[in-house]
């Protein structure tokens, strides 16, 4: 029978490791794999599915696809009615018996899916299939729970990377969580299970000569086994490519000093972490089962900033228990202040199946009905309330992680009272302003910021003006009109700027000595500011240069200050 398994992502970038994992671990010729997104149109997929005509299609279900999957099971089944139709996955794992009961499927397999449809193809009786619910003589029949997949059996999926070209890998080393936070359904399962380490390191191997642009590791807490992780990143560091980079999902709580010191010796840009602080209110921590210690993580956090190698992403969750506006305000400030490359600001997703769902009432959490289940009010936090927090949210992610905006925000954090408080005022100038509901270009964000700023008497309007475009230069050589930055007439310099441009030292000190003249000139840039805007942002006695170089494929130029 021919079975047809099915992937709807998010983005287009993104791969489903599920059901790959199923088609290798089958090792059935009769499986195929397709991947499509949430940005397709409904009959494209639908079309799709009806030409390769299967006998069985699965889907792999998440709270970003299952209402688009709910949308066209229907219409598959009208098109191709003798098909078997099954769910999997997360969002369908813990309200099983319902989807069965109102949708036109056959089938629901919760949890692991490796080993259930390696029994359900081979021709297992049903009622000896751990896991399943399904339908017999219009009765709703379900299952126990299922063994667990020893993950030394666990296929490779990348053994062709052609197919994933152009999209993110994901890898999974490892299945559980020690953690049992309360919004999460990472540790329903108890326990860790994890790859054999020569296994691990035979696979990223492979990444590494394939010259795999990044990998992205999924497990939920990568160094829970502190030995297992330390090997891990002892090898990447050893075997390193100068290409790949690796994404970990890690718990500060869990580096140590081994840890860091090894660390110490990976090239920057090897690896990026990603830290779930969520909250550092004490009494949510407790809430939520996770209580830990925001000054350990705050340590952990300042010794790799000091590396100066690591890409460093902390989250925060807005709305969990106990965590008011003002409470969240002092999180926010907590964690901004350590300065991770990235702040993820993320809405709580009550999920089917967590702990925070049974608790909601509890806590007077409401949220969506339809999928991703968000928060929309508390006990503890109003609807304006997060509101306003997801313009604060939308100001992060334009200014803070976009990184083009580093040397005047540190600025700006110590004019207002704290970066909340900055963000918290922007916030009501954008809505104020409608900008909300309009596309932006990119050079707009520039404008927008100067605008609101020098609305503000304790800022410094000539500083600001020259900080926000020392910035944008960083970024890019810009080619349109900046006079409203502009503190000083540049073109008092025309002379001054060609000496610097053809100074051969100059071009030496910035490693471009072997660019002919007219190469330098059309490559390099030359501003002119009255305040030190690198150092100490301090007046200075007369007018200096800061010389740019903008280098093909990066993101930031390097510069001179003369």
């Amino acid at each position: 029978m021919k079975t047809l398994l099915i992937a709807i992502n998010a983005k287009y970038i993104h791969s489903n490791l599920a059901i790959h994992y199923i088609k290798e671990y089958c090792n059935d010729s009769n499986i195929k794999t397709l991947e499509f997104s949430i940005n397709q149109e409904e009959n494209q997929i639908i079309n799709q599915i009806y030409k390769e005509s299967p006998d069985i299609i699965g889907f792999s279900c998440y709270i970003w696809n299952i209402s688009y999957i709910k949308n066209i099971i229907p219409t598959i089944k009208k098109i191709l009615p003798n098909i078997k139709i099954i769910l999997g996955g997360p969002e369908v794992s813990f309200n099983s018996e319902y989807l069965l009961d109102v949708l036109p499927i056959d089938m629901i397999m919760e949890g692991e899916g490796e080993l259930t449809w390696k029994k359900y193809l081979g021709g297992t009786n049903l009622s000896e299939i751990g896991g399943i619910i399904y339908k017999e003589n219009n009765q709703i029949i379900k299952n126990p729970k299922k063994e667990l997949l020893k993950l030394a059996n666990l296929p490779f999926v990348y053994k062709t990377i052609a197919p994933f070209q152009h999209k993110i890998i994901y890898y999974e080393a490892s299945r559980g969580c020690p953690f049992n936070c309360s919004y999460c359904i990472s540790s329903i399962e108890k326990g860790i299970r994890f790859l054999p380490i020569e296994r691990v390191i035979q696979d990223l191997d492979y990444f590494l000569l394939q010259g795999i642009r990044q990998v992205k590791f999924v497990d939920r807490t990568f160094n829970a086994n502190k030995n297992f992780a330390f090997e891990i990143w002892k090898h990447i560091i050893e075997y390193d490519n100068n290409i790949t980079n690796f994404h970990f999902e890690i718990a500060a709580e869990l580096i140590t000093n081994k840890m860091l010191t090894l660390l110490k010796s990976a090239r920057a840009g090897l690896m990026q972490f990603e830290i779930g602080v969520q909250t550092t209110n004490k009494e949510t921590l407790q809430a939520i089962n996770r209580p830990m210690s925001f000054e350990k993580i705050s340590e952990v956090v300042k010794a790799i900033k000091e590396l100066n190698n690591i890409h460093l992403h902390l989250d925060l969750i807005v709305g969990l228990p106990y965590e008011n506006y003002n409470s969240f305000g002092m999180s926010f400030n907590d964690v901004i202040l350590l300065k991770p490359e990235q702040l993820q600001v993320g809405f709580l997703k009550v999920l089917k199946g967590s702990q925070m769902e049974k608790d909601a009432t509890k806590f007077g959490i409401i949220y969506k009905s339809s999928p991703p289940y968000e928060v929309l009010s508390t006990n503890y936090m109003s609807y304006n309330d997060i509101l306003i927090l997801h313009t604060i949210c939308e100001l992060v992610e334009r200014y803070y992680n976009t990184n083009r905006f580093e040397n005047t925000l540190n600025y700006l954090f110590n004019i207002y009272s704290s970066p909340f408080d900055f963000f918290e005022q922007f916030a009501q100038f954008w809505e104020q302003n409608d900008y909300t509901n309009i596309s932006h270009k990119k050079e707009n964000y520039y404008f927008i910021l100067l605008k609101f700023t020098l609305q503000n008497e304790n800022i410094n309007s000539d500083l600001i003006k020259e900080l926000i475009k020392f910035d944008w230069l960083l970024h890019e050589n810009i080619k349109g009109d900046i006079t409203l930055f502009s503190t000083i007439t540049q073109s008092n310099f025309k002379e001054e700027i060609v000496q610097i441009l053809n100074d051969v030292e100059i071009a030496r000190k910035l490693n471009v000595e072997c660019l002919s003249l007219k190469q330098r000139h059309r490559i390099m840039r030359v501003e002119y500011f009255k305040y030190n805007v690198a150092q100490n942002l301090k007046l200075l006695d007369e007018p200096a240069p800061i010389v740019f170089f903008y280098e093909y494929g990066k993101n930031k130029a390097r510069w001179l200050n003369l």
